[in-house]
């Protein structure tokens, strides 16, 4: 087994999807983005040689050699994992809220709170009573550390089956009995989705303060996923892109490499196309 980083970079690639025959699609709101790697059936392309086989453990298929990931010791270290945090999170809200429909709220603490088992414990007993005065409720919940550490949480709040409900801010502070609250209408000229992934930088020393096994946002069961499946390249350009109205907004590739005794070694490259509406 080798200890060894594996290094992921990003590169500009003008037409790294022209020679695939299918290519993941993933659907969430008005964007459409496409995906594929180099065993998604690229013409003359050889599979690649980095598969995962558990958390943090890679083999290489080629030499059959174990491959251990660097171990961090917070997320901020990691910039890449909480970037891929942040992406699924934008594709989250714009699934669910990209016509900014719903609610922005913040819940705070009166006395700073630093724990984050227990903030869980705070929030689960304050959702438990909003979903009692409404069943059909569901969250995005994000959680932020301030300048001094201590953590409050955003949400995005909406009624799945009722875009027209009511929620007002006494029935908040009413559920809410650890500090303070804030809660507006979602403003539309705001992507709340960039607003959450811009502050995912490498130079944000706030990002030190997210342990290992915190995670970055949840939601509730209700909220709907990204619809994802696998198209013909040339269909999905003809039928969904083109009659869509969806134009390109940026396309690159990720190397997945490591490195060893003879340089660096690719092990995978997926490369993405990325469209709006």
């Amino acid at each position: 087994m080798k200890d060894d980083n594996i290094i992921v970079r990003k590169e500009k690639d003008d037409n790294g999807l022209d020679d695939f025959y299918y290519v993941k699609a993933t659907k969430y709101g008005d964007h459409l983005d496409l995906m594929a790697c180099t065993n998604s059936g690229r013409k003359g392309s050889k599979k690649p040689n980095c598969k995962k086989v558990s958390k943090g453990m890679y083999v290489n298929t080629a030499t059959n050699e174990y491959i251990k990931a660097k171990e961090y010791v917070n997320r901020g270290e990691n910039i890449s994992l909480l970037k891929k945090s942040a992406d699924n999170l934008y594709k989250l809200i714009h699934t669910n809220f990209y016509k900014n429909i719903g609610y922005h709220c913040v819940l705070t603490y009166s006395e700073p709170q630093k724990d984050t088992d227990e903030i869980y414990r705070d929030f689960k007993i304050f959702w438990q009573k909003i979903r009692y005065r409404y069943p059909d409720m569901g969250y995005i919940s994000i959680l932020e550390p301030t300048q001094k550490g201590a953590w409050h949480i955003h949400l995005l709040l909406k009624d799945v089956k009722n875009n027209k409900m009511f929620l007002s801010y006494y029935t908040i502070r009413e559920c809410w009995t650890k500090g303070y609250c804030y809660i507006s209408k979602m403003q539309k000229n705001v992507d709340y989705g960039q607003y959450f992934r811009k502050k995912i930088t490498a130079d944000n020393e706030l990002l030190e303060l997210y342990k290992p096994g915190v995670r970055y946002f949840r939601h509730s069961r209700n909220i709907k996923k990204p619809i994802t499946f696998t198209v013909n390249k040339t269909e999905v350009m003809d039928k969904l892109v083109s009659k869509g109205g969806y134009k390109l907004l940026n396309q690159y590739s990720l190397s997945i490499t490591k490195l060893d005794n003879d340089g660096e070694v690719t092990l995978n490259k997926i490369f993405y196309q990325k469209y709006k509406k």
